[in-house]
């Protein structure tokens, strides 16, 4: 790819450069600037036209209508997806689900196909202190979030992301870490604990997983 001079060649009829300079000079702007002014409203509309998804900020909700914790499910390219961009998506098989202030990252025992494992497996070593939910986003709405940007320059994710139909995206302030990891007692209950709610007082005195719900 050329590196970006600033400079644009665009070739017009004479007729409509003058038209178009008549106009620019109803405005009292210069040629430039005119074609400047309506390329940028041009291109500004048609990147708001058919979206679908929904912002919702956690700042902004009521107490009432916020979780305090969710535990949440995590193979090992999502780990690795999360550590990297600070995102984490839920299956859509879900809804809309509740917003919440914090999630909670259950590791799971999965090996991927290029042999890579979580480190705390049966554990949850890591949370996540959400900023904000997208809801129902198509991998072609991706372009109109500036938070996502980075992922779409990614590969190794964006190549499997840009396949996916509808999902909800959550976008993290931070991600953390537990100085002591909870371990699940009864490795049964794994399979249920997507989308489970807990507190932080539960959070805080518990001593496995079990216990946080």
């Amino acid at each position: 790819m050329k590196e970006y001079s600033g400079r644009i060649l665009l070739r017009m009829s004479p007729q409509l450069h003058q038209e178009v300079a008549q106009l620019a000079s109803s405005y009292s702007q210069s040629l430039n600037e005119f074609l400047i002014q309506t390329i940028e409203e041009r291109v500004e509309k048609e990147m708001k036209t058919n979206v679908s998804f929904s912002r919702v900020k956690i700042d902004e909700l009521k107490v009432k209508e916020v979780r305090e914790a969710v535990i949440v499910t995590q193979h090992p390219w999502f780990m690795e997806l999360l550590h990297k961009h600070n995102v984490y998506f839920f299956n859509p098989s879900l809804g809309r689900v509740t917003p919440m202030q914090y999630l909670l990252f259950y590791e799971t025992t999965k090996q991927e196909s290029d042999g890579t494992k979580n480190e705390h497996p049966r554990h949850i070593a890591y949370y996540g202190k959400v900023k904000e939910i997208i809801y129902d986003i198509q991998p072609s709405d991706y372009i109109h979030i500036p938070e996502l940007q980075p992922l779409m320059n990614d590969p190794k994710f964006w190549d499997e992301i840009r396949t996916w139909e509808t999902t909800n995206v959550v976008l993290l302030r931070e991600v953390g870490t537990f100085a002591n990891p909870l371990p699940l007692k009864n490795g049964l209950e794994a399979r249920y604990l997507v989308n489970k709610t807990t507190t932080l007082p539960l959070l805080r005195n518990a001593t496995y997983i079990d216990e946080l719900y």
